[in-house]
Parts: structure tokens; sequence; C-alpha cells
């Protein structure tokens, strides 16, 4: 486990988040931490969210709670090539969460990608790791202790202990 984790972890933010669209439509709520958060430069991030990166928090899907409304989904590529769904308001068409559909070992689904700047407040939750730092703006600078990586990562190496737990018990959900 990477000892970077410290007090900003995951594993030491608040325990429940509320979020929704721009227009109110749709409101849900995050039952637990997320798993962990990714700042993702990836120019696939960049292109779909019209911005510099996308900031994501990772959680399994049934701690997830739609309190009001609906969303669409829409599927778009992915650099797997099977695609990611990204959860829309059907109104505003703001996107509040996404999945991919080949992710850690076929859990697909089962986790979503929160997007933090959907939530009431986005500040409480900060980035554990800056992924595709390869591809981000060469004029975003990281702060000097961020955890950043080229690519992607070693799930074990970078995950709170907490979050490799929820991530093994997961994992058994999809191979029973």
């Amino acid at each position: 486990m990477n000892e970077r984790q410290g007090d900003k972890s995951v594993a030491n933010q608040q325990d429940s988040h509320e979020g929704g669209c721009a227009c109110g439509y749709v409101r849900y709520r995050m039952s637990s931490r997320p798993l962990i958060v990714h700042c993702c430069h990836c120019s696939m991030c960049q292109r779909q969210n019209g911005s510099s990166f996308a900031v994501n928090a990772l959680i399994e899907a049934d701690r997830v709670h739609l309190l009001t409304g609906d969303v669409v989904d829409v599927t778009v590529p992915s650099p797997s090539g099977k695609g990611q769904k990204i959860s829309r308001c059907p109104r505003c068409q703001v996107a509040v969460w996404s999945y991919y559909l080949v992710f850690l070992n076929g859990v697909g689904e089962r986790v979503r990608f929160i997007r933090v700047g959907t939530l009431d407040e986005p500040a409480r939750i900060t980035p554990d790791v800056h992924i595709y730092t390869s591809s981000k703006q060469p004029w975003v600078l990281l702060p000097p202790d961020a955890l950043a990586v080229e690519e992607y990562y070693v799930t074990k190496d970078v995950w709170p202990r907490e979050s490799l737990e929820r991530g093994s018990a997961l994992l058994k959900t999809v191979q029973d």
C-alpha cells in the first residue's frame, strides 16, 4: 500500500456524499467512502469532458443510490474497444457517473466512476492518484506531493487496505 495515503486518503474522508445534475432532476447518494479517487489526464477524458482532466470517485454500484430522477446511458469509445457507458441526466445532459464495460477483471458495471464535480461538496474529495499524466496538458501543474503515474498503476500498490478488501469482495461476486 502506498504510504502517501495518510490523512488525505479516501479512507479518512467522510462516509457519505450526495450530489446531482445541474438542473436538480437527478440526485444521488454515495453511501460509503469511494474506493479511490482518480484525476485522469488521458486524452479520451479530455475530449469526453471538454476539459483538461476528469476527477472520478470509484465506488461499488450498490453503494450509489438514486434519490430522485433517472439517468440515461450513452456508450462512448474507450481504449479497450469495449466502450464506456456515461450516465446522464435526461433533462440537462450532465454526466453524473460512468462505468467501463471492461474494468478490474470483469467487475465493469459493478463499479461507478462518480463525477466528483457533481457532488454537493466536491472539495471534500481530493484525488488519491493522477493517472495518464503522460498526456496531461503541459500547463497543468501537479502538487509536489501528488501521487502521479504516466499511465495506469498496479492496484495493490495504490489503493488503501480497506479499498483492496472491498475490491476483493467485489471480485468474488463476479467469480460466483
